[in-house]
């Protein structure tokens, strides 16, 4: 069981916190005590979540409060989250069965719901910056054209209008490679395993050895945006419960995109969606000729399989229902999708594009 994203009403309606708070037997107390320990940020909601439970078993004289009592308190406290409205005294009535000290408790429980969440924990530029560690270097672009200049280890920038990064003073002497951006930046780093290169933007944290790659990343937007050029990139957000080791592993970890992928963070749901760029671009590993493809009575399976090479891509389709569907096929400056949609029009299939892949689906060619 995984508590890190619990809220206090997933604590409240969690058998196992409950029975470590009525009855905190010595191993549940050793659990408990030691996920503190381990991500001390969830202490507020535990010992919310705990005062709760505890005021609730004085209110009932002493018992266990039933379930029916919590999924009341649960219920009151939903309703007036939803509709997203202060505390009112219609909702102790005398059909929820709450006491007056239950009630304090919901109105207790009701502001921290309705504080502000810290945007839920989002971090500006100026936050990262002034946590540094070292004195940092800072390059500005305030100009309406993009700024080009070479890193301490030779790595390239490109900062785009209206964006600026930091970095470490002594940035060749550390152990890792700190890039601190706000706006939008493309990035070609100099390979170099033993010292990975990072780089911070509001709460996500971007992590390559040696590749090309793009950040959008600017403090009044909603999402934080990551594209590969080249070479793989490792993404994860700072309250990650793996962070710390994905910053430290010599591998890479947390979610990875490779070239013509790219992930979007929305910073109010604290999710990261992988997907596939608007424009896919031919790799430079291509085995296929460009920008020409052409095809004559090949098997769409084959097709599908050189698309892959050349565009670096998965797609996933129903062997059984259409690899031996025969298509001939002669491709010019049509972009990925284009060319996708034309092989799929010919085999009377769809597609559509899922968590980076290319996923394919129809009734399949009709055989004789």
């Amino acid at each position: 069981m995984s508590y890190y994203h619990y809220e206090v009403t997933d604590f409240l309606e969690d058998n196992d916190f409950r029975a470590w708070i009525y009855d905190p037997a010595p191993e549940k107390d050793l659990y408990w005590k030691d996920f503190l320990i381990r991500y001390p940020e969830k202490s507020e909601m535990i010992s919310n979540a705990k005062s709760i439970l505890l005021e609730l078993k004085k209110d009932s004289e002493n018992q266990f409060p039933t379930d029916q009592k919590v999924e009341d308190l649960l219920f009151n406290i939903n309703s007036v989250k939803n509709k997203k409205r202060f505390f009112s005294i219609e909702i102790f009535s005398s059909s929820t069965a709450l006491s007056i000290a239950s009630a304090a408790m919901l109105i207790l429980l009701l502001g921290w719901l309705i504080k502000p969440a810290d945007n839920d924990k989002s971090i500006t530029y100026e936050e990262l910056i002034s946590s540094a560690e070292s004195p940092l270097n800072e390059k500005t672009n305030n100009s309406s054209k993009p700024l080009s200049f070479t890193l301490p280890d030779s790595s390239t920038v490109v900062l785009q209008p209206m964006s600026c990064i930091s970095y470490c003073e002594d940035f060749e002497k550390n152990n890792k490679r700190e890039i601190y951006l706000s706006g939008e930046a493309f990035f070609d780093v100099t390979k170099n395993p033993d010292r990975p290169f990072f780089v911070y933007s509001n709460e996500l944290i971007t992590k390559v050895l040696g590749t090309s790659f793009i950040v959008k990343a600017f403090d009044c937007e909603k999402q934080v945006e990551v594209e590969v050029k080249t070479g793989k990139v490792s993404v994860f957000t700072r309250n990650d419960p793996d962070a710390k080791l994905n910053q430290s592993n010599a591998e890479l970890g947390g979610t990875i995109i490779t070239p013509n992928q790219k992930v979007l963070f929305s910073r109010e749901e604290i999710r990261i969606k992988k997907s596939l760029v608007e424009s896919p671009e031919i790799i430079a590993s291509s085995v296929l000729p460009a920008p020409m493809l052409k095809f004559q009575d090949k098997n769409v399976s084959q097709i599908f399989a050189n698309l892959e090479q050349t565009y670096g891509i998965d797609i996933v389709y129903d062997e059984e229902l259409f690899g031996s569907c025969l298509l001939t096929a002669s491709f010019t400056n049509e972009n990925l999708y284009d060319k996708i949609d034309l092989i799929c029009k010919g085999i009377e299939a769809n597609f559509e594009i899922v968590d980076a892949r290319v996923v394919i689906s129809g009734r399949g060619c009709h055989q004789e």
